[in-house]
């Protein structure tokens, strides 16, 4: 894989990622932004060496999605 799609793969990844932390947001308007960030970055750190990185938003809305529904004071 050549550095340009290195670079555009992981500029979509951080669009998506921007995306699922806005519907987090809307979803979880109680919840302020920087929380639902911070967990969403946690999430992504977490996965960020995994060989299928498509699915990387998909498993950090889910993880947050999870956590906030089960422990939104954390």
């Amino acid at each position: 894989m050549t550095q340009h799609t290195l670079d555009e793969l992981t500029r979509q990844s951080g669009d998506h990622l921007a995306e699922v932390e806005q519907r987090l947001a809307d979803r979880y308007q109680d919840i302020p932004a920087d929380q639902i960030h911070r967990y969403a970055e946690t999430e992504a750190d977490r996965l960020a060496e995994r060989p299928i990185q498509a699915f990387v938003p998909i498993l950090v809305e889910r993880a947050v999605r999870n956590r906030l529904d089960n422990d939104p004071g954390q």
